[in-house]
């Protein structure tokens, strides 16, 4: 049985919609993950720390998500805008 829009925007986003959304709107840092943790925590209760590090591997191998390491922490940062890479 189909939805109504409205039904359709009350329910709640997909994990990888709100990280890819908090990522590419602080497209200029690097985040720990950590940090893209307690950030996530107001957004959704859905995702756990380990389920949040599975989401940014798979992302990172979409090419969606790159990660550096920095004195032993990984960091994590949005790799593209409007389609181009950033470098």
């Amino acid at each position: 049985m189909p939805i109504s829009e409205n039904e359709f925007h009350k329910s709640s986003r997909a994990p990888s919609i709100l990280l890819m959304e908090f990522l590419s709107a602080n497209y200029r840092n690097a985040y720990s993950l950590d940090e893209i943790a307690d950030a996530m925590s107001s957004k959704t209760k859905d995702l756990s720390k380990e389920g949040l590090g599975q989401l940014l591997s798979a992302l990172e191998y979409g090419g969606k998500v790159k990660s550096r390491v920095v004195d032993g922490k990984a960091y994590y940062k949005y790799s593209e805008i409007g389609g181009l890479k950033l470098i």
